[in-house]
């Protein structure tokens, strides 16, 4: 059966090449969309979760960091660092820079650098004057961007007065007076981090932080991950938008090029039939080479995925991608079960064929 299957499909090469291509934009679809989406809400949560042990926000907060910006007073971080168990804590204002498509933090120089324990500068210093800035070392070289150099934010011009470790906090920072001027928001910020004392976990300062301010939001940053990945509604949204489309090109696809495959060959069915070829037979035989199409679809989409993020990681440097094996499972067998089910009817079809009158089909 096996040499019959390769005939078929060599036979009609090209349906066979844009099936399995089709096969292919599915599963990349899935894992290019699912690895972009992934690798920006880990890299978003570890480089938060680097900030502190505990986000305090108010109650109307967002775990992204970005859509409240402004409304805290900073006076609030006095009465913060009076809970009992907190032994650091900073106000940190975020601003959303669309044309650069990135976050900016304004810290607050000494109290940051007591609450942050990853943070390190390594090269220049952090904030010289209120019109320094500091880049860390992913967007110093994607954008070959070094010390003393200028950079234009926010309708303003900034120097370059430090470059510090990638992996904590936004890409750019600048001092939490500059930025609230810029964003209009004077003694405000958009949340506190706070660090817990030595002998006190996180959890249990983030106990006594929700007793003390019932009106705020208290966030730990060990659970950030898990929080924005299973309540964020637009996530869930365009994760399931993204299966489901995937899975309906492959079952689409796999159904039409199996019914026209079908059609064209009503007349070999006949006589495969009519020597003796059971319904079974027939039905095996067109979903066993739907399964071909579907293997070779699966590899080509894991070869596609590594051009396309091949691609975009040289155009965009900094822009985290990340495939676990579990979505890489997942959309194969997405594919493969879609093809399948594509290539139901036309099996049943196919077997359902009377021999007499496929034998006379021109």
């Amino acid at each position: 059966m096996f040499k019959l299957i390769v005939s078929n499909l060599v036979q009609r090469m090209t349906r066979t090449v844009v099936s399995v291509l089709a096969v292919a934009l599915g599963v990349a679809l899935i894992l290019v969309s699912v690895g972009l989406s992934y690798g920006q809400l880990n890299d978003f949560s570890a480089r938060t979760r680097r900030l502190g042990d505990v986000i305090v926000q108010p109650s109307d907060g967002s775990l992204m960091a970005a859509i409240n910006s402004g409304t805290v007073p900073v006076r609030i971080g006095e009465k913060i660092a009076e809970v009992e168990g907190v032994a650091g804590v900073t106000p940190v204002l975020t601003k959303f820079l669309g044309e650069e498509f990135h976050l900016v933090n304004g810290i607050e120089k000494r109290s940051f650098q007591n609450v942050s324990r990853s943070f390190r500068i390594v090269a220049g210093q952090l904030f010289g004057d209120l019109d320094e800035i500091i880049v860390d070392t992913l967007y110093s070289e994607s954008k070959e961007v070094g010390l003393g150099d200028r950079l234009e934010l926010l309708g303003t011009s900034f120097r370059v007065g430090g470059i510090f470790e990638a992996g904590v906090g936004a890409r750019v920072m600048m001092p939490l007076q500059t930025l609230q001027s810029l964003n209009g928001t004077p003694g405000k910020a958009t949340m506190f981090f706070v660090r817990a004392a030595d002998e006190t976990t996180d959890l249990v300062v983030a106990e006594r932080l929700k007793k003390r301010f019932k009106g705020y939001k208290i966030t730990r940053t060990s659970e950030l991950q898990n929080l924005m990945t299973s309540t964020t509604p637009l996530y869930k949204n365009f994760i399931t938008a993204m299966v489901t489309l995937s899975a309906l090109i492959s079952f689409l696809m796999i159904l039409l090029a199996m019914y026209s495959t079908i059609m064209e060959r009503t007349r070999e069915i006949g006589i495969l039939k009519s020597l003796g070829a059971s319904r079974g037979f027939i039905m095996i035989l067109i979903l066993k080479e739907s399964l071909v199409i579907c293997g070779l679809g699966v590899v080509a989409g894991f070869l596609l995925t590594w051009l396309v993020i091949h691609v975009i990681v040289s155009v965009v440097p900094n822009l985290p991608v990340e495939i676990t094996g579990s979505w890489r499972l997942a959309a194969a067998v997405m594919a493969i079960v879609g093809g399948m089910l594509g290539a139901l009817y036309p099996a049943l079809k196919a077997a359902r064929l009377d021999p007499i009158k496929a034998l006379g089909y021109e």
